[in-house]
């Protein structure tokens, strides 16, 4: 009896503070629960997205504009929170069929699309370029209140970005009366006009009446699990402000669920959940929320929340290490005391065995999240590189056909003022569009060779030697090598690097696939290895 009074004794001594309930582990453990079925909800969504692809390759949505229109409206919604490229390709293709049918109205709501994906892709400065494009008076209330939110979230995030003394009140300010011109025009009573109540007193620090509005939504509104997510997370962020820690974590987490639900990738939840887990010292749980949070940015493409997350990562994982090693350190004394009784010493035994199996195992993935994010840091600055050298090249290749633009022009008006029209006819005859393609391709072989000096040498390594590809120094790339030049800029999909290279789709995808073929690689491993090409 004694003895197991001891040893209960002991193992409360030790484990009890891991152990300690909180008034919120319940919520926690269905969020738990519910990260575990995401797989479940990521299928549903995949399925959906495939079964309306489908309906494009039918006879009749691919012949129909009208209903072609509709379901890239549906895809777009479906990607729009899912995935920033998806979204960004489907959105553009409703702004080319927009300019196309050369009606305003669809013109402008095409490009709220696109705002709207760049905004969630950090791509702020883009954002305010499309949105500003848009005449505002011409903009029904219901869309002129979308744009108006959308400029104000935009400043915001600027404003939250900057975080300067000088920029920061500015961006903030514009931010302040977007959205006060948004919630003017919103119609009283309604779901909107509540969100924009409580985002407009959070936005000015009164947190407690934006309690009462979104908790007058929550209530009162049936919602989506996105919109449900947005306002609960707004919530959270006000009971934050007067220090209602518990109440922040209740409604984050009851974001995070719906976010999972509907298979949200661009969100906050998690991230924003894990930072305040980590201040209350929950650091496992903490530093397995954001994980999820870094797998959610990436598998959207939001570049400020890879940002956002890659700023707290190293100091959770940082602090998880200490609290194991700390724990490592305390078993080891717990295992002095113990073997002084020597019936418990295998038991004791065992536990440390367990604990410095959990150890490695932590060390490995903390290993393996450093590599990760060491690997994610080269490809931001290998991409960096080449937007600044694509930037430059076209910026002068821009200034080239300008001048020879300009040349034109004064030719033909010297022409014209001569009344020499005939020659005119000789001098546009003589204008070869091949000939500046080839140019065009000749200037994008040189630029990314100048990129990849290496590209060819490497690519080839990939082939039998009687099967690679012979190139000569100042000669054109190979259309074979140029796509899968593209291919390692990023530019993965078919239809866009037809149009690039003036080819058929099905072009494209025979030049792949024969080069596939006879590489040594297996099919499903050759890009992988492809975009393991460095720069120089």
């Amino acid at each position: 009896m004694r003895i197991c009074f001891l040893v209960g004794f002991v193992w409360a001594w030790a484990f009890a503070p891991g152990y300690a309930a909180h008034p919120t582990d319940s919520l926690l453990s269905e969020l738990d629960q519910t990260l575990q079925q995401r797989p479940l909800f990521l299928k549903e969504k995949q399925e959906r997205i495939a079964s309306l692809k489908s309906l494009l390759n039918d006879e009749n949505g691919g012949k129909n504009p009208a209903l072609r229109t509709q379901i890239y409206a549906k895809l777009y919604n479906e990607y729009k929170s899912f995935v920033y490229d998806s979204a960004f390709f489907y959105a553009s293709k409703l702004l080319s069929q927009a300019y196309q049918s050369r009606d305003p109205q669809f013109v402008n709501d095409s490009k709220l699309k696109v705002g709207f994906t760049l905004m969630s892709a950090g791509m702020l400065k883009e954002t305010l370029d499309t949105l500003l494009s848009i005449p505002a008076q011409q903009l029904p209330d219901s869309n002129r209140q979308q744009y108006y939110s959308l400029l104000a979230r935009t400043y915001y995030d600027l404003a939250d970005y900057d975080q300067d003394g000088y920029f920061r009140p500015r961006y903030q300010a514009r931010g302040d009366q977007y959205l006060k011109l948004a919630l003017d025009i919103c119609p009283p009573d309604t779901r909107e006009h509540y969100h924009l109540l409580g985002w407009y007193h959070l936005r000015l620090e009164k947190p407690e009446r934006a309690i009462v509005h979104y908790e007058h939504l929550l209530n009162h509104y049936s919602l989506s699990d996105n919109q449900f997510a947005i306002a609960a997370s707004s919530l959270g962020a006000a009971y934050l402000r007067i220090g209602r820690q518990d109440k922040m974590i209740e409604w984050v987490a009851k974001a995070a669920m719906a976010d999972i639900r509907s298979s949200t990738r661009e969100t906050v939840a998690t991230r924003i959940l894990a930072e305040q887990l980590y201040r209350k010292g929950e650091t496992q749980r903490a530093y397995r929320y954001v994980k999820d949070a870094l797998e959610d940015a990436y598998a959207y493409g939001a570049r400020h929340r890879k940002i956002q997350v890659s700023e707290i990562l190293p100091i959770i994982e940082g602090n998880q290490l200490v609290t194991v090693e700390g724990q490592k350190k305390a078993l080891m004394g717990y295992s002095v005391v113990l073997t002084l009784l020597s019936v418990l010493v295998v038991a004791f035994a065992f536990i440390i065995y367990r604990q410095n199996q959990r150890l490695k195992k932590t060390k490995e993935s903390l290993a393996a999240s450093n590599q990760h994010l060491q690997e994610a840091n080269g490809r931001l600055q290998e991409a960096n590189k080449i937007k600044e050298e694509y930037i430059g090249h076209f910026f002068n290749t821009i200034s080239e056909y300008i001048e020879k633009i300009d040349k034109f022009k004064k030719s033909v008006s010297r022409k014209v003022a001569a009344k020499r029209m005939e020659e005119i006819s000789d001098i546009i005859g003589n204008i070869s569009l091949k000939a500046e393609r080839e140019e065009l391709y000749y200037s994008f072989d040189t630029i990314f060779l100048k990129l990849f000096p290496n590209f060819i040498a490497q690519y080839n390594a990939f082939f039998q030697p009687d099967a690679q590809i012979v190139w000569q120094e100042k000669e054109p790339l190979p259309t074979e090598l140029r796509i899968f030049a593209l291919i390692r800029l990023g530019i993965r999909d078919n239809e866009r690097i037809a149009k690039i290279l003036d080819y058929s789709v099905n072009t494209i995808y025979a030049y792949k696939t024969k080069a596939k073929n006879r590489s040594m690689l297996p099919n499903e491993k050759f890009e992988e290895r492809l975009m393991e090409i460095k720069a120089s």
